[in-house]
């Protein structure tokens, strides 16, 4: 499955892929129906939340903006 690999992708020690991991997960939970209980069972939440205290500016805000896509549980509500 892609998003196993996605989380795998976060805990890499190249920052540009561990940014663009965190975008992808970010964008399945989304767009894809039940992607938020999807990711959290795999890990993702625990994953990415260890980055948020990342020394990599740039890499703290796609952590925190994943995090925050799985934090909504109302996408339409937002429109």
């Amino acid at each position: 499955m892609i998003l196993k690999r996605l989380i795998v992708l976060v805990t890499s020690d190249d920052d540009d892929i561990a940014s663009v991991a965190c975008f992808d997960i970010g964008e399945f939970v989304r767009h894809y129906p039940n992607g938020r209980m999807i990711a959290k069972q795999l890990g993702a939440k625990d994953a990415i939340m260890n980055l948020l205290g990342h020394e990599n500016a740039e890499l703290q805000r796609y952590a925190l903006n994943s995090m925050s896509k799985m934090l909504v549980q109302n996408w339409d509500a937002i429109r």
